[in-house]
């Protein structure tokens, strides 16, 4: 599938230099050639996706740079929709050029992880609400670190020079509500995983359920604290990143070792 991944990074390119365009506009906005773009750049990159994963004779290949760029996609596709409301401009050139990236990794460095899910399709139930679940968590966490970056120019009191990012406030609203919409589909997925997963705890996949809850305990706490206690500012972005990095390392720690760097 060496066209559409072509012209999906193509694509992916013009949507990152028209989310840049639209960034230093004055009032941003979801202009037709963002749209345009964007849209073009997903539907290639799914399609490329589908001739990676479905294009076997006999099973799927789930390989970790595969589901790294079905994640790529999901955070695009999210980042686009919600973009307007959440006031995500300035994120959308990273999310367009990371799905971009991986697209280009994933032809250079290719690798093969086949499963049958022909065999347990319940599991398929388990597998997209965990990729879900990652996905909305990794675009808290890229709202953390916008977050992160306002408060420290808040703090030196430097001027911003754009004009499209969203008040401090309203930034952190918007990452507990993305908190809170990534532990309701982390739960499900931990929970799915309990019910179809016979081997959940099984040598060489028992780190995966550990790191999950591990990283569900610090989400649920982070959601308690700001609730009860109203935390927020750097102890919000300290327990964010640090969920996100445990669910990281669960999702693919393992995987890269003997995937890419054992090969």
């Amino acid at each position: 599938m060496v066209i559409p991944s072509l012209l999906a990074l193509i694509f992916y390119l013009l949507a990152g230099i028209a989310a840049l365009h639209n960034l230093l506009a004055v009032r941003a906005r979801l202009s037709w050639q963002l749209l345009a773009s964007a849209g073009a750049a997903m539907v290639l990159h799914g399609l490329a996706l589908v001739g990676e994963i479905i294009g076997l004779e006999a099973g799927q290949d789930l390989s970790l740079l595969n589901v790294a760029s079905f994640v790529s996609l999901l955070i695009s596709l999210f980042m686009t929709l919600i973009c307007r409301r959440f006031n995500g401009w300035s994120l959308l050139p990273v999310a367009y050029g990371f799905a971009a990236l991986l697209l280009v990794v994933n032809y250079l460095i290719p690798s093969h992880y086949v499963i049958h899910l022909e065999q347990h399709p319940q599991v398929l139930l388990h597998i997209g609400l965990a990729l879900m679940a990652f996905s909305v968590l990794m675009m808290a966490s890229l709202f953390t670190l916008l977050l992160a970056y306002l408060d420290h120019h808040l703090k030196s009191r430097k001027r911003l020079s754009l004009q499209t990012l969203p008040p401090l406030l309203t930034l952190e609203r918007r990452v507990y509500q993305l908190i809170l919409l990534g532990v309701l589909l982390l739960t499900l997925s931990i929970g799915s995983g309990f019910f179809f997963l016979q081997d959940l705890f099984a040598q060489g996949k028992a780190h995966k359920a550990v790191l999950s809850m591990m990283a569900w305990v610090v989400y649920v706490l982070l959601l308690w604290g700001h609730h009860r206690h109203g935390w927020r500012g750097k102890t919000l972005i300290g327990l964010s990143l640090l969920g996100s990095l445990l669910l990281v390392l669960a999702y693919f720690g393992s995987r890269f070792v003997k995937e890419v760097l054992l090969g």
